[in-house]
């Protein structure tokens, strides 16, 4: 079978192979961990009960102690309406020494919709990333919302646990000679509400698929919501518009010229979104947003097109196989699969 049929027939119903992402011995974020194992936190999140009940997870199950707090220290973990963006949780690393997190933010974004136990689990996820570990298909919540429903799966499992103890061990009161972070290292986290696992399902997901070249990469105004305690009371997330020159359509009716939403900048970068430069040419799968602007689905709906093939945002999943693949073997692909629909 070749490369592209594997693509269409292997990668393009709803099957996920979980050879690709199967579990490994421990899923390390970089090496980003707590300074000891007394985590210091703030919960100060509107959805109170499901942030407590994740954070009481993490203390009662791994060698972790979870301290809480009456104002913004080590952990900050809270909640609002940050419209839509695309991601319906984020974990940030506000400040460093080392590899040591002396601050971090875990935020639900309640503008999507989630269970109460989805609530518990994001916040389960985005605060076991300022911990330091990665997303892990285990069947817990770190890997909610990426192999699996985040509303039904939404718990610490016995591996989360175990990566905790083998992280966590050895760290005494505090560290010395810690090794600095490659200046690349990822600093932000998101849970993606969307998260694609094939060809069609991103396909279907999309108004929109374009073939569109970068003309225009400009900051916008941040997002701002309320969050107690913080500075000036308020939560402040970057953001860019990206205009694009629409060169092929392949789905949906857009503009010769649109205009992109894209969360961060270049000293907030999401880990599988990066910023966006003029000249790059994409193969984009978008979503509609209220102001008229585009949205890609998720990391799986961006991919620059190169001399060498597609270039994929995303390295998770059906996304990896398509780098190198030729664009218009992919637009035959879709072609196919609208057929068959």
């Amino acid at each position: 079978m070749t490369r592209k049929r594997l693509i269409l027939f292997g990668l393009a119903g709803l099957l996920v192979l979980p050879w690709l992402d199967a579990p490994a011995s421990a899923h390390n974020w970089g090496c980003w961990r707590q300074p000891n194992r007394t985590v210091l936190v703030y919960n100060s999140a509107a959805n109170r009960t499901q942030a407590a009940a994740a954070l009481s997870e993490w203390s009662a199950d791994t060698i972790l102690n979870i301290s809480n707090r009456t104002s913004h220290t080590e952990v900050s973990v809270y909640d609002g309406n940050y419209g839509a963006t695309g991601w319906g949780g984020l974990a940030s690393i506000e400040s460093s020494s080392g590899c040591n997190i002396t601050h971090g933010h875990a935020t639900l974004n309640t503008y999507y919709s989630y269970t109460s136990n989805g609530k518990r689990g994001v916040f389960c996820q985005e605060v076991g990333h300022l911990f330091g570990l990665q997303h892990s298909n285990d069947g817990g919540c770190m890997g909610g919302g990426y192999y699996y429903d985040i509303n039904t799966n939404y718990n610490v499992v016995s591996h989360n646990i175990s990566d905790i103890a083998s992280k966590y061990a050895n760290v005494p009161a505090s560290r010395v000679g810690e090794p600095e972070p490659d200046d690349t290292a990822s600093r932000v986290h998101a849970l993606w509400y969307h998260n694609p696992r094939s060809l069609r399902e991103t396909m279907n997901l999309a108004n929109s698929i374009v073939v569109a070249r970068v003309v225009g990469v400009h900051d916008a105004a941040d997002i701002v919501v309320p969050v107690a305690g913080l500075e000036n009371g308020e939560r402040r997330i970057a953001n860019q518009r990206i205009a694009l020159q629409v060169e092929r359509r392949l789905k949906g009716r857009v503009a010769p010229a649109i205009e992109l939403f894209h969360t961060g900048d270049q000293d907030f970068v999401l880990d599988g979104d990066p910023p966006y430069e003029v000249g790059q040419m994409y193969l984009l799968f978008l979503m509609s947003r209220e102001d008229g602007s585009y949205l890609v689905v998720s990391p799986e709906g961006r991919y620059e097109v190169t001399e060498g093939g597609l270039k994929p945002a995303s390295t998770r999943e059906f996304s990896r196989l398509l780098r190198g693949v030729g664009l218009e073997s992919v637009v035959t692909d879709l072609d196919e699969l609208r057929r068959r629909q």
